[in-house]
């Protein structure tokens, strides 16, 4: 008697823990391997949009794109990379980017006689950074240091991005 006494509440208290993780799973869903974002002055430029893939929790690849017209001159940059979460847990996480730049430059001539100026630079990148996540919503800040055509410098970024 005393058996089937014990038998009944240990499944009396699975059960009701089962009912627990149902209703956090509810809740949360598990996160979209798909990141949208916009950027500002980061690795596509002064502005850019973007687009990653997470392949494992710690590691996905990405690219960010930008067009800008400043004055006459058009400028088309690409920026492939590949993030790594290095620490920290699911709301706030250091992680690291490695990538390269490729920016392609193009003056239309303002006389027929002349075709204009076309150029193409590109760059590598190595970048540091913070990530604060809640629910869909993804902010970044980074530093990186950019090596290229024109020689080293420094790069900052922050940018605003969604999980659908």
């Amino acid at each position: 008697m005393t058996r089937i006494g014990l038998c009944c509440l240990l499944l009396a208290t699975s059960a009701h823990a089962d009912d627990r993780v149902e209703k956090h799973a509810a809740q949360d869903p598990p996160a979209s391997r798909h990141l949208i974002y916009v950027e500002l002055l980061g690795k596509a430029g002064a502005y850019g949009v973007g687009y990653e893939y997470t392949l494992m929790p710690w590691l996905a690849f990405g690219a960010a794109a930008s067009y800008a017209v400043l004055g006459d001159q058009h400028i088309t940059t690409g920026a492939p990379y590949v993030h790594a979460s290095l620490l920290g847990h699911a709301r706030n996480r250091m992680f690291g980017e490695l990538g390269a730049i490729v920016a392609h430059s193009h003056i239309p001539s303002p006389v027929p006689d002349w075709t204009g100026m076309t150029s193409t630079g590109t760059a590598g990148f190595a970048s540091l950074g913070y990530e604060h996540t809640r629910k869909r919503v993804v902010l970044r800040a980074s530093g990186s240091i950019v090596a290229g055509d024109g020689g080293v410098g420094p790069m900052v970024g922050l940018s605003i991005g969604a999980r659908p």
